[in-house]
């Protein structure tokens, strides 16, 4: 498999921004993310659409910080794996 880094050096990798983006938006209109909870709350307490927005913003924020540390996970594991695998071939 090539390496993320290999791919930005080859200027490849253009195509995973836009993506991104792309998935992460359509993710977010996927049921199960309690935007009629949110908009429920909202009415419930006769919220202003200033604090409506603080709210988005504020699941919005939190719910990529989440998606940044599985992936920052991800990475530091499939480099360990790597690494083990490359020193048994050696050894």
């Amino acid at each position: 498999m090539t390496e993320f880094t290999t791919l930005l050096q080859q200027g490849n990798a253009w195509f995973f921004i836009p993506s991104a983006i792309l998935l992460g938006a359509l993710h977010g209109l996927e049921p199960g993310h309690s935007k009629t909870m949110m908009a429920a709350f909202i009415i419930a307490i006769k919220g202003t659409i200033k604090q409506a927005v603080m709210l988005g913003l504020a699941a919005t924020i939190s719910h990529t910080a989440v998606v940044w540390l599985i992936a920052f996970g991800g990475m530091v594991i499939s480099k360990r794996l790597l690494l083990n695998q490359q020193n048994r071939g050696s050894s």
